[in-house]
């Protein structure tokens, strides 16, 4: 007799209560975040990610909820002019012709983000390492390819990675209590510092969030992590550089969060908007007028029925 050949591991993920109606969704924290934020603003969804640029340590994360819930605004001596101006809480990407320039953006985001924030159903925290970098023992959001010397790399210990935790939940509430938080771990492993030193910076981060959620039984954790090491447990799911996941492997994550957390209404509407955008993607060999009508017509469609949806 031949037996299935059972080829990964299956398990359920505890569904909280479902938010039935079209949520606004804030999200902050490493590329992974970046990458399902993109995909809602696709699927016409209200959205904010990472006003800042990608952030993958708690502190960092920590440092701008901070920051905006308390509305504290920048100055120029926040910003570095080198080959370069940038702000050692910021991503890399941002690109400014001086510090007045950075300072006025900046302080524009803050103040979006917060208002923003007010009115978010969900917020996703995607932690990524727990890893960090120091100059002149201030943790900082990225080096900016500065030089090594000027920094130390240091292991966060559990305590403080579960203070900045729950003090991100305290400044989330701060601005608006009826949110509700989804802690998840990035599954994209940073493997330059070492295979045994990624595992132990993916394992305290874990083991922090689940000690912060046993007294904070009205947010979650989403194990997008699990799902990529245990359900996806083949590098046929992972690009190249053998650390990202594929398309295939994030949409399958996203398609685990939306039947974890959004209605059936909800996924409904979603399985709407994914057939409207496969047929968007579509390029005709021929008549591509008549395509582009049918486009038109779909997009239109939806956008009647579903007037919170934000297709363009």
């Amino acid at each position: 007799m031949c037996l299935a050949l059972k080829l990964k591991i299956d398990f359920d993920i505890s569904k909280d209560a479902q938010v039935t109606k079209w949520p606004a969704i804030f999200t902050i924290g490493s590329c992974f975040a970046h990458s399902q934020a993109k995909r809602m603003k696709k699927l016409g969804m209200v959205e904010q990610s990472n006003p800042f640029g990608i952030l993958y340590n708690p502190v960092s994360i920590e440092c701008i909820l901070a920051r905006v819930s308390n509305s504290t605004l920048y100055q120029e001596s926040d910003f570095e002019e080198r080959e370069k101006v940038f702000s050692w809480e910021h991503h890399g990407d941002f690109k400014y012709k001086g510090k007045e320039e950075a300072v006025a953006s900046s302080n524009q985001k803050v103040n979006e983000t917060k208002e923003f924030l007010s009115k978010s159903d969900i917020v996703i925290i995607t932690l990524g390492t727990s890893l960090v970098h120091t100059k002149d023992f201030n943790v900082v959001a990225n080096c900016h390819k500065q030089p090594n010397k000027e920094f130390e790399q240091r292991q966060l210990t559990f305590e403080e990675t579960k203070e900045s935790i729950q003090r991100m939940i305290d400044r989330v509430w701060m601005i608006n209590d009826k949110a509700k938080i989804i802690f998840t771990v990035s599954p994209i492993r940073h493997l330059r510092s070492g295979v045994v030193e990624s595992s132990r910076s993916k394992a305290v981060l874990l083991a922090a969030i689940h000690e912060v959620l046993l007294e904070n039984k009205q947010h979650s954790y989403f194990p997008s992590y699990e799902i990529f090491m245990d359900e996806l447990r083949d590098y046929r799911f992972a690009k190249e550089d053998m650390t990202h996941p594929t398309e295939q492997a994030e949409e399958y994550i996203w398609d685990r969060f939306c039947e974890t957390y959004f209605s059936s209404a909800t996924n409904s509407i979603l399985h709407e908007v994914k057939k409207y955008n496969q047929l968007a993607a579509h390029r005709p060999i021929h008549d591509s007028q008549k395509h582009e009508q049918q486009v038109a017509k779909k997009r239109n469609t939806l956008n009647t029925n579903y007037p919170f949806l934000h297709l363009k």
